[in-house]
């Protein structure tokens, strides 16, 4: 993506761009996140973008009426671009009442050296209210009755309850998800049944969340609070990847209502030169 600070687009947008997706120009000091970074990640991130020296797949936000946006997905890259210290973002704007933007929740399976030793942890901390759950059905029926989050392995489970507000309830996750990021393997799974899982990651307990609601993200976002990396997923349809932002134009500090103009520009011009492809079907990664 060759950019030219200079370049404004022409005056009419071009057939068909209404099914494009909106990209922005944003200010990174006025994203707010609502989940907390991977480290790890963060840290290849910044080794990449270095290397390669582009943002490759834009930010998913969802605006405010103040001018900041809530990163909805891309708290890695937003985190690794501001140590690198670059002052803008490429980012992607959705509506978040949009109905086809879904927010969804993972389930993460950790690795353990013998059933019960993640359970032992959390009674050990001292996470107040808990309830034994004798199967992963059963936790579930216990979360969706107002529990914040269930541990399950092969001799059985319990379920916390949630803590309060949605800042409380944040803090507890972030207790709880600490006590088996240590250096062990986490998954991040939709479903499957323990006995499925434990085929394939190994032996290991299983860790279910609650499921949010838009206003949650919002809210928490706002009050300045995090929620445990890997938890949320936001589904958006018609998400731009490899747009392929170079870094030195990220980093330059020409206006950013010139930036944009820059971006629509080269946007448009892709699009006339059949340079962007729409996928319907789900589609697997393997160079993440």
């Amino acid at each position: 993506m060759e950019l030219s600070l200079r370049r404004r687009p022409p005056a009419a947008p071009p057939a068909g761009a209404g099914a494009m997706p909106a990209l922005r120009v944003w200010a990174t000091d006025r994203l707010l996140l609502h989940e907390e970074a991977d480290a790890a990640r963060v840290r290849r991130l910044e080794d990449a973008l270095r290397r390669d020296g582009v943002l490759r797949n834009p930010p998913i936000v969802a605006p405010l009426e103040d001018g900041r946006a809530v990163v909805l997905d891309g708290a890695n890259r937003v985190t690794a671009l501001r140590a690198l210290g670059l002052p803008h973002v490429v980012a992607q704007p959705v509506a978040y009442d949009d109905p086809h933007v879904g927010l969804l929740v993972w389930r993460h399976y950790a690795a353990e050296a013998a059933p019960g030793a993640l359970r032992a942890a959390v009674s050990a901390a001292g996470f107040g209210i808990t309830a034994p759950a004798g199967d992963e059905a059963g936790a579930e029926s216990q979360i969706a009755a107002g529990g914040l989050a269930a541990i399950v392995d092969a001799r059985g489970g319990v379920v916390l309850r949630c803590a309060g507000g949605p800042a409380a309830n944040a803090d507890a996750l972030c207790r709880l998800t600490a006590l088996y990021r240590d250096g062990r393997p986490v998954h991040r799974v939709e479903a499957g049944r323990l006995d499925d899982l434990r085929g394939a990651y190994g032996p290991g307990a299983l860790v279910l969340f609650r499921r949010f609601e838009k206003s949650d993200i919002l809210d928490l976002s706002l009050a300045g609070g995090r929620l445990p990396a890997g938890i949320t997923r936001h589904v958006i349809p018609g998400r731009a990847l490899r747009v392929n932002t170079p870094l030195a134009w990220l980093a330059d500090g020409i206006d950013l209502g010139v930036k944009q103009a820059a971006l629509d520009a080269q946007v448009q011009q892709r699009w006339q030169a059949h340079g962007v492809r729409y996928y319907a079907e789900p589609t697997f990664l393997f160079d993440e």
